[in-house]
């Protein structure tokens, strides 16, 4: 049977099944639907609020195909729940079982429209790219958006993406200065970016990182949150949280966490903080030195 060829963006609803894990750190498993597919992507309607480059597995429910995909961003929230944009780990693979036409029909801002977008055009756009700066470092790149992130950037203007500043990625957005007045002028690709001033997060680091993906809880004021853990260090660790920690905030830590199990919680401080979207914060905690008094729970 011949597939259907569909441009891209295509507002297609799909059966799927998403099993992932919330910003609580907790997994589900939820029977949802797309609202728009992509070559690349799709927009998906879900209950469970994610963080910006969490990774998914969707089914195709009518094919039974299944795949690894990325969060690339939250689009919107509605009476129905949350919009985001996912990415293919591997755009190679047939999840949707259509075929797409090679180039979107319409041009740019009729994509847009398939996402229930509305495109504003500022100066720094054009059909090469997207003139983008890091909000930390500010390094202003030109990126070839897809049409997923072009969809989360309409929306928010402002996109999650790696920076050579960072060992995790960084919130960039449009650049709406003149780029030739900026030191360094523009850097196009991914990799390509200028170095910041300042000595990288990752060169300050005494201790060498170990990436995971567990629960940790983290204890302040008498409340606790179970979050994700990103990462750990002889030093400390990162974790994702939909709650905002101050630099500088004493807390108290169990890394890793496990409810049913008894679990040692050490003092600790948060070293830093970065938002990657209203309801998502990633966070360094440095272990302080002093821990005679460890609470077993």
């Amino acid at each position: 049977m011949a597939k259907p060829l569909l441009a891209s963006p295509a507002a297609v609803v799909l059966q799927i099944e998403v099993v992932g894990s919330d910003l609580d750190g907790q997994q589900y498993i939820e029977r949802t639907q797309t609202l728009t597919i992509t070559r690349d992507g799709a927009t998906i309607l879900l209950a469970n609020k994610l963080a910006p480059e969490s990774e998914l597995l969707v089914r195709n429910l009518l094919t039974n195909e299944e795949a690894i995909v990325r969060v690339v961003g939250h689009i919107r929230r509605d009476a129905s729940g949350h919009v985001y944009g996912v990415a293919l780990m591997d755009p190679s693979v047939d999840l949707w079982g259509v075929q797409f036409s090679p180039n979107p029909i319409g041009g740019l801002h009729a994509s847009l429209e398939a996402f229930s977008v509305k495109a504003e055009p500022a100066p720094a756009e054009s059909r090469k790219g997207t003139v983008l700066e890091c909000s930390r470092c500010h390094a202003v790149r030109v990126a070839a958006l897809t049409e997923i992130e072009m969809a989360i950037f309409e929306s928010k203007r402002a996109l999650t993406r790696p920076c050579k500043c960072s060992s995790s990625s960084t919130i960039w957005k449009l650049m709406t200065a003149d780029p030739s007045v900026k030191q360094g002028g523009i850097s196009a690709g991914e990799n390509s970016g200028p170095e910041p001033a300042s000595v990288p997060v990752q060169e300050k680091r005494k201790n060498k990182r170990t990436a995971v993906k567990f629960p940790a809880c983290i204890r302040y004021a008498g409340q606790e949150e179970v979050a994700v853990c990103e990462d750990m260090s002889r030093g400390g660790f990162r974790f994702k949280s939909r709650n905002k920690y101050l630099k500088g905030m004493q807390i108290e830590a169990a890394v890793p966490y496990a409810p049913a199990n008894v679990n040692i919680f050490v003092q600790a401080q948060i070293a830093f903080h970065q938002e990657l979207s209203a309801d998502s914060h990633r966070h360094g905690v440095t272990y302080l030195k002093t821990n005679k008094n460890l609470d077993l729970k």
